[in-house]
């Protein structure tokens, strides 16, 4: 796809920081707003270390970052997805040894090896918001879980100038369930009615329409390059 593709088009981020997501776009011609909708706040971890951990699990770049000592105590490490693998791999210098084809929690599930006989151990790293589909997947899959609650991710308030630059987009890509629901809320307190949106994954789509927003693409896989990928084929289709 040329890298001009984009050209023209205002395009919103959501994400906390502004980062590769916003420099992908940037180098497709897109001019970018980045409107942080959540801030991420560490959680105290009640968890103790234990020394017996056959994997550790992160299911978010920002779980990754908050993994350790728990890293370096597991035999092996799964990320759900290429950006949280890398992510754990610059924040601990640990590899990921189990990375799933589909970059989502469901892909996780679909991949991970089910318990030896007499158990295992499996430490899970995860936001507060996260769903239980991971937790739930692998328990069932005969593990015992210690499930590491390690931070919120918490709203954060958008002045009316701002969200009426935001309103005025061509495309408002989301990357959490939470930032769609404040979008939506801002939206609604300004009285402004919100551009398109993409999704970065059905958690975060399935939100985003419970809040009347128009979802009009999925990003495939669950991840930064998916949901560029996802923005160049909705400008390269109209």
């Amino acid at each position: 796809m040329s890298n001009e593709l984009l050209r023209g088009c205002r395009v919103v981020t959501t994400r906390p920081e502004a980062g590769g997501l916003e420099a992908m776009l940037t180098e497709h011609g897109a001019s970018v707003l980045h409107i942080p909708l959540t801030e991420i706040v560490d959680l105290p971890v009640l968890a103790k270390p234990e020394q017996s951990i056959d994997w550790l699990v992160v299911t978010s770049a920002n779980g990754a970052r908050r993994s350790q000592p728990w890293a370096d105590l597991a035999k092996y490490r799964c990320a759900v997805g290429p950006v949280t693998a890398e992510t754990l791999r610059d924040s601990t210098g640990r590899t990921a040894d189990l990375v799933p084809e589909i970059a989502s929690g469901e892909g996780l599930v679909q991949c991970f090896p089910p318990a030896p006989d007499g158990g295992g151990h499996v430490a899970l790293v995860r936001g507060e918001q996260a769903s239980d589909g991971v937790r739930t997947g692998i328990e069932q899959l005969g593990w015992t879980i210690t499930d590491i609650v390690a931070y919120r991710s918490q709203e954060q308030s958008v002045a009316r100038a701002m969200a009426t630059d935001g309103a005025s987009a061509d495309i408002v890509l989301l990357a959490a369930s939470s930032a769609a629901s404040v979008w939506a809320s801002t939206c609604r307190q300004y009285d402004l009615t919100s551009p398109p949106v993409i999704a970065i994954g059905s958690p975060t789509a399935a939100t985003a329409e419970d809040h009347g927003l128009n979802v009009v693409a999925i990003a495939k896989p669950s991840s930064v390059q998916g949901l560029v990928a996802a923005t160049l084929m909705h400008f390269r289709e109209r």
